[in-house]
């Protein structure tokens, strides 16, 4: 499938480079965008284990939106407060999303979560770790699960919080991420989650977008707990990346107003979809944002608490999938069998399927691939439709080493292509 070939072995090449071999990716909990659809599936006694897990975040105001959401679920709907079910964007009917999003089922007891707001003299980003330690440190037995996110302020035009010397990532062991790594090693029995920033309609910023990939990157390598706020924020529903408002686009809410000239520039910024401020970036006034980050949040939770975030064969055929997903093998490392897991969304009646001998669905193919590019085998190749798949690889005839599981799926409106890495232990 590859027409150059010494280009494929180049990209897994470095692919290979970038992962320490004893730190694989299997280790890590990353949350993101795509992790959402994963709420509904979450199984019940996991569900029950996150909920008795006593959890902290601390935050600015929008992690009282956040906060705020995740209360929202602990209603059954019906009775849930209106705040929680907005849909309709208030400020601009550009910008709706599906009630679906600001839906769910059951109820989700938070009561063992809390969310607290910054102590006084924690206003600068080089403060907050040790801010947020000396919270902790005092009362440590009370919490299972830890953690703090930076403001959109502290990301905004002008921070050095993304400097490669000076900034977060920088040598420094106090109010860096060293020190917070130091704190989470020193609490081996605790569980830390890091999160990328939140973001604003003008933040958006480069040194907003600097940080979040030099902590998406901080996270592969150390195997930390990854919740991925940006990423969820800055994407649609439907999965359209949202970028900052810097692009001569007219904006009004109320008596606020922006038509900020186009900068040219597409820089990751909260959807429009999620806060109706035209600089800001709260959550509180239309629903769709904090209940995402919400569902997703609860992703997190039962991931620690022991779910691997596989779908069950019930969850597959009641929950129809509504983007393109690769999920991580499980288990990996693995010797000899480990399961491999995807979704494929429906597809709007406006863009038929392709069709073969009756059967409506997309094409394809789900292959593995050594170090060097050699297929080794193939999974996956005909037609499926919609829903979530989980298909066994057996190694057993194959060495010990890294391997590449490659899902490639061609539709009529576009192709999905994605790699991942497991490694087989013998």
């Amino acid at each position: 499938m590859y027409n150059n070939r010494t280009q494929f072995i180049l990209i897994i090449f470095f692919m290979f480079l970038s992962l320490n071999y004893f730190q694989l990716h299997y280790a890590q909990i990353k949350i993101d965008r795509y992790s959402v659809a994963l709420f509904d599936s979450i199984p019940e006694h996991y569900k029950s284990a996150a909920s008795n897990l006593r959890m902290m975040f601390m935050d600015r105001s929008v992690g009282a939106n956040i906060y705020e959401g995740l209360t929202c679920l602990s209603y059954p709907h019906s009775s849930a407060p209106n705040h929680c079910k907005r849909y309709q964007h208030g400020g601009n009917p550009s910008y709706p999303v599906d009630p679906s999003e600001v839906y769910w089922e059951g109820t989700w007891d938070c009561s063992n979560w809390s969310y607290q707001f910054w102590p006084t003299g924690c206003d600068n980003w080089n403060q907050k770790v040790a801010c947020f330690i000396d919270y902790v440190e005092q009362r440590i037995d009370s919490f299972d699960v830890v953690g703090f996110q930076f403001s959109y302020l502290e990301v905004a035009s002008g921070s050095s919080i993304a400097h490669p010397v000076n900034g977060f990532f920088g040598a420094g062991q106090t109010g860096t991420a060293n020190h917070y790594l130091q704190f989470q090693n020193n609490h081996p029995d605790k569980k830390v989650i890091w999160f990328t920033s939140s973001l604003a309609r003008a933040i958006g910023t480069i040194e907003s977008e600097e940080f979040n990939n030099q902590l998406r990157q901080f996270a592969q390598s150390n195997q930390i707990i990854l919740f991925d706020v940006a990423d969820i924020l800055s994407h649609t529903p439907s999965d359209s990346p949202c970028y900052d408002n810097r692009d001569g686009v007219a904006y009004s809410y109320g008596d606020n107003y922006e038509n900020h000239p186009d900068d040219s520039l597409d820089i990751p910024a909260i959807c429009p979809e999620y806060t109706t401020e035209p600089e800001g970036g709260h959550l509180g006034a239309i629903s769709a944002g904090k209940i995402r980050v919400a569902k997703a949040f609860w992703v997190l939770m039962a991931r620690i608490a022991g779910w691997d975030g596989v779908v069950t064969s019930a969850d597959e055929n009641t929950t129809i999938p509504n983007e393109f997903i690769l999920y991580q093998n499980y288990p990996n490392p693995f010797n000899p069998v480990t399961k491999i897991k995807y979704s494929i969304p429906t597809t709007p009646a406006s863009h038929p399927l392709l069709t073969k001998e009756g059967i409506m669905g997309r094409f394809v193919t789900l292959k593995v691939y050594d170090v060097l590019g050699n297929e080794v085998a193939t999974l996956v190749d005909e037609y499926k439709q919609a829903g979530t798949y989980e298909v066994k690889f057996n190694a057993s005839d194959l060495p010990s080493g890294v391997y590449f599981y490659q899902l490639s799926i061609r539709g009529n409106q576009g192709n999905f292509i994605q790699t991942k890495i497991m490694s087989l232990i013998k």
